[in-house]
């Protein structure tokens, strides 16, 4: 069995994303499996991604008086050599979330796990992950120093042929990506 990590995406009202980010610092910081908090720099906007190797069952969230409109829980099983761990590795992150075609799981998985070896000589991906419960998904994040790093990093690996990974693109649906950052106390910044 691979190993498992869950997302937690607060969906903020416009305005309110400083205030829940310092809200949530302590009891984050106090969890056990807490690995990251990032805000939305560009993609959908005013959202909160907390990643956590387990979400304690007694994390208390802040409300709708807070602003939080809605809160996403989702639960990932790990593809290949990927672990996202603690540590400093940019100031941008890459997620995207692709839905799967229905019955293409375990092809989605094959083809990503045998892609990534060399999609990470250009750069190691963060966490790349299927989706345990809910609508079949895909789901990857990578680290840049910034903006231009990714862009650099990402026509590398399309003109060197090592993404996207062959044949995939016809096995998912549509695809949704934002890019992150990492709020001050993040365990991964």
């Amino acid at each position: 069995m691979s190993a498992r990590v869950e997302t937690i995406v607060l969906t903020c009202r416009t305005g309110s994303v400083p205030a829940v980010v310092s809200t949530l610092e302590a009891p984050l910081t106090a969890c056990a499996g807490f690995l990251g908090c990032w805000t939305t720099e560009l993609g959908c906007l005013n959202e909160i991604v907390l990643l956590f190797s387990a979400a304690p069952e007694n994390l208390v969230l802040p409300g709708h008086e807070a602003g939080i409109e809605r809160i996403d829980r989702q639960s990932w099983s790990l593809i290949s050599d990927t672990h996202p761990v603690p540590g400093a590795f940019g100031h941008s992150y890459e997620w995207r979330v692709y839905d799967i075609l229905p019955g293409c799981e375990e092809k989605v998985t094959a083809l990503m796990d045998a892609a990534l070896p060399a999609r990470s000589v250009v750069s190691p991906a963060y966490a790349v992950m299927v989706s345990v419960d809910g609508v079949s998904r895909l789901a990857h994040v990578w680290p840049y120093e910034d903006l231009a790093d990714r862009a650099s990093k990402r026509r590398q690996a399309v003109e060197t042929g090592a993404w996207p990974p062959k044949g995939i693109l016809p096995l998912l649906g549509t695809m949704k990506t934002a890019i992150l950052t990492p709020v001050s106390y993040s365990p991964s910044h």
